[in-house]
């Protein structure tokens, strides 16, 4: 897990004149009572990881949002139902840092982000804390570039609490069901988690790859209190026999797996060390045999950029199914791995580079003068969008190169044919490593550096 942020209190009080001349949304949050939202913690049981959040009680009161001093959005005084919002204390390990991650809730449905039409309306939102690296940013805009079914979209922020400074975030999308903007799911489909916190969840269910205290299962759709035994029932069942479909080699049957390769290799990309704590979300459309899983988008870039010219650690071991896909009978997971990689390799990186240079060119003024009210509230070091930029493109074009080298060389695409001449009778078949096997191995048939089978 990622180390709580060592900031301690300064004193140094920023204003809303402050944050009003700052090119970002300022959110006002103002509570009955002024009662601030807290929490206690509780520790994980035997045979489990982390350190989880309880007593978050979701706190009314009334938010309000302005750009350059103007009021953009004023969601009225808490009526349940009618107008206002709740915002309690989100995250596990993350919520014992300052400043610490909220939710908020609207009574109505708003878009936060000001996109314009009702497509993004919605009651569900996040305030994730600036990184100070910009690991969201990049990630998410991986996560975009690698086709993942949905990438939750943000804008930065500075955020008052009863008239009190909170610090930089992100407002952010939740993860949750919602046919016009975010994950698409019917009201008959599925979202869920496998989830290291299970054991602080209402409700949770097991499946024998995951039956030991480690990971459980958790609804993001339906929710926790509205979801039926029979529904429980129901995606339990599924799964249990998509893991069983992996040793069977028909896992292609359960499982879109173009989108599992897809979100390893985003993770391979991103370097992730934590492969327990990191979200993993799969859905699956509705409840008919056609229906298969899919993985979700990415999220929780806390632990990017740690495992340098290495794979995640998704890619191997029991945190997940990946190690298992790889070893099947069934080759189909690894050629899509290969084929996402092929696919994106030549411009990836320079895909990145310039949505990364653009968000600076945007964002880095407005970004590095919150960061100096941050600084003068909680004492922290400061660290500027430029100093981010350099270290994250300095990364991907590290990290890229590694991948090109080892993807090559690997085990895993020992099974992908490169056929050097035309149909001839004598024609050989090689792999990327230049040795021949037979022309009947299973795998990626490439020639003249095209695919031509899968």
């Amino acid at each position: 897990m990622i180390a709580p942020l060592a900031w301690s209190q300064t004193g140094t009080v920023v204003t809303r004149d402050n944050t009003n001349k700052v090119d970002l949304l300022v959110l006002d949050i103002t509570t009955v009572d002024s009662v601030m939202p807290t929490c206690d913690f509780v520790d994980h049981p035997s045979g489990a990881f982390g350190t989880g959040i309880t007593n978050a009680e979701k706190i009314p009161g009334r938010l309000v949002v302005t750009l350059l001093g103007d009021t953009l959005y004023n969601s009225g005084d808490y009526e349940k139902g009618v107008s206002g919002m709740t915002v309690r204390v989100t995250g596990n390990t993350s919520a014992k840092s300052t400043p610490k991650p909220y939710k908020i809730k609207l009574q109505q449905k708003a878009d936060l982000l000001f996109r314009g039409g009702d497509a993004y309306i919605d009651k569900d939102w996040r305030l994730m804390r600036d990184d100070r690296n910009l690991n969201t940013v990049a990630g998410l805009m991986l996560n975009e570039l690698m086709g993942m079914q949905w990438t939750p979209q943000y804008r930065y922020c500075n955020v008052f609490i009863n008239g009190t400074y909170q610090g930089l975030y992100l407002l952010i999308e939740n993860v949750k069901r919602n046919t016009d903007c975010r994950l698409d799911v019917t009201k008959k489909g599925y979202i869920v988690e496998r989830d290291a916190y299970w054991w602080n969840e209402d409700l949770y269910f097991k499946t024998q790859f995951f039956s030991d205290n480690r990971y459980g299962y958790t609804f993001k759709y339906p929710d926790s209190d509205e979801v039926t035994e029979e529904q429980i029932t129901y995606i339990q069942q599924y799964i249990i026999d998509a893991e069983k479909s992996i040793n069977q080699g028909t896992y292609d049957d359960y499982m879109d797996v173009l989108s599992m390769a897809s979100w390893l290799l985003a993770h391979d990309i991103l370097g992730t060390w934590d492969s327990g704590g990191s979200n993993l979300y799969m859905t699956k459309y509705d409840d008919t045999p056609e229906s298969k899983l899919v993985m979700g988008n990415l999220w929780d870039f806390d632990t990017s950029r740690q495992m340098k010219e290495k794979f995640s650690r998704y890619h191997s071991g029991a945190d997940f199914y990946f190690e298992s896909l790889f070893n099947s009978s069934n080759h189909l997971f690894n050629n899509k791995y290969v084929l996402t990689w092929l696919n994106i390799k030549n411009n990836l990186n320079t895909a990145i580079n310039e949505r990364l240079s653009d968000f600076s060119t945007k964002n880095s003024t407005a970004i590095n003068a919150s960061r100096r009210f941050v600084c003068d509230t909680y004492g922290n070091s400061y660290v500027s969008v430029a100093s981010n930029l350099a270290t994250q493109k300095n990364w991907f074009s590290t990290q890229l190169a590694w991948l090109e080298k080892t993807i090559n060389d690997s085990l895993i695409v020992t099974t992908v044919n490169d056929i050097h001449s035309d149909h001839a009778s004598n024609a050989k078949t090689y792999n990327l490593q230049g040795i021949e096997v037979p022309a009947s191995t299973p795998g990626l048939v490439i020639r003249n550096g095209k695919l031509i089978k899968q």
